[in-house]
């Protein structure tokens, strides 16, 4: 059974994940978008991992500090496109995701 601050985190990164992927499948294929569709797969893909991994209680740390930075990274990548509602969807809740994370690395320590 996961302490409340994980499972925080785990919730948080399942709605990431969501959002990432979600961003990514609207912005595949338009034009100056690249780098933001990259982001957000890197991103799902952190999250996603993070979710396996706490089942098992296994490198938890090492993969919420990658998820962290991977949050951070496509948060102020989709912010620039605020005129997008799934880019402000998913930066949101890529904020909310990397808090949670930095909350749980904090516990950790």
């Amino acid at each position: 059974m996961l302490n409340k601050t994980t499972q925080d985190c785990v919730d948080a990164c399942k709605k990431c994940a969501e959002a990432c992927e979600t961003c990514s499948t609207h912005n595949e294929g338009k034009e100056g978008m690249e780098h933001s569709v990259e982001l957000c797969l890197a991103c799902a893909d952190a999250c996603n991992d993070l979710i396996a991994a706490s089942e098992t209680n296994s490198n938890l740390d090492a993969l919420c500090k990658i998820c962290e930075e991977a949050c951070v990274a496509c948060a102020t990548e989709c912010e620039k496109h605020a005129d997008m509602k799934h880019c402000n969807d998913c930066a949101d809740a890529c904020r909310k995701c990397a808090d949670e994370c930095k909350s749980m690395l904090a516990s950790a320590a």
